[in-house]
């Protein structure tokens, strides 16, 4: 009698249902910036786009970038580093709320992960040299062309030198564990590389995962390094995608050849995405708008995008990597 009422507390556990995960003790990734490398608006542009972003703020964007929070532990990780580092994280400072501050210099983040050395995604760096912030050995992912290009040329081989950044090299395809279950797993793509590859990250949790690619050259590029449908293998494994959306389409930018700055163009990218399931499309956001962007404002271009099943990447957007049990 005593072994089978035992079993039968034993079966009402096993059956109950798991407990839901708390949100705030989530993994998750918070926007910091959607804009191209120049932000928006931009130094020199008297365009309707950055007069009207001058005087309406709220049409601003600052330089893409990412934050990665474990509320677990408090730690985050900075991915690229730009010329709107300082107002990015200043906004940023309450994330996660668990992250220690104490002592008079505490730690900006745990670690900065850098997709390539185009100004928009490292020139930040700077901030932390001695005459800014004057970090301390603060680790800094990168692949080995861009470790040769920062330790070969000033005033970026200075950061190492001072033991400001502590250059850690990352492998296409190898993971780098930051938690038991939360990892970050660099690939290559095609860009232009003047001083170093380019590379995008998969941002993996303990439910969910997150794709990070704000600058490649054309998709069919990729095809072509990486085999057929390159892309759309990406977005069949992922749960987020933050895709490149620089210009929403070709003579965007008058007097210029759009070739000489090759990007997937938007439509191009509607076109592209149209065959596959509105599950999948719902995923991806475009980021990296060039201030000439008309999708970075409401209008036509934006509900075009919209009516296709994908989005706009919106400034301060938070994506859970955690467990979403029913």
């Amino acid at each position: 009698m005593r072994r089978a009422l035992l079993s039968l507390v034993f079966l009402a556990g096993a059956c109950r249902a798991p407990e839901r995960v708390p949100a705030e003790r989530e993994p998750y990734v918070l926007v910091l910036g959607t804009a191209q490398d120049g932000g928006r608006p931009q130094l020199g542009c008297e365009a309707e786009c950055c007069r009207a972003a001058r005087a309406e703020p709220g049409r601003a964007r600052r330089v893409t970038s990412l934050l990665l929070c474990d509320p677990r532990d408090g730690r985050r990780w900075l991915f690229d580093c730009t010329p709107d580092v300082e107002a990015q994280l200043g906004a940023a400072q309450e994330e996660p709320p668990s992250r220690p501050r104490e002592g008079p210099h505490p730690a900006l983040v745990d670690g900065i992960f850098l997709t390539h050395a185009h100004m928009g995604h490292y020139a930040g760096l700077l901030e932390l040299g001695r005459e800014a912030y004057g970090a301390r050995d603060l680790a800094t992912w990168v692949s080995e062309r861009c470790a040769g290009f920062l330790l070969s040329n000033a005033p970026w081989n200075a950061l190492v030198e001072e033991r400001r950044i502590e250059l850690r090299r990352l492998e296409p395809g190898v993971p780098v564990a930051l938690a038991q279950d939360l990892f970050v797993t660099p690939f290559r793509v095609p860009h232009r590389d003047e001083h170093s590859d380019t590379l995008g990250f998969e941002l993996r949790g303990p439910g969910r995962t997150l794709l990070y690619l704000p600058d490649i050259d054309k998709w069919e590029r990729w095809d072509e390094v990486d085999g057929p449908r390159a892309i759309e293998r990406r977005l069949e494994g992922c749960d987020v995608a933050l895709l490149d959306g620089c210009f929403f389409a070709d003579g965007e930018i008058p007097g210029r050849s759009m070739a000489d700055i090759p990007h997937p163009f938007i439509v191009e990218s509607l076109a592209r995405f149209a065959p596959l399931s509105p599950e999948v499309r719902a995923r991806i956001h475009f980021t990296h708008l060039n201030h000439t962007n008309p999708a970075a404002d409401p209008g036509p271009a934006r509900s075009r995008v919209e009516a296709s099943g994908l989005h706009i990447l919106a400034e301060g957007a938070r994506f859970t990597l955690g467990h979403r049990l029913p």
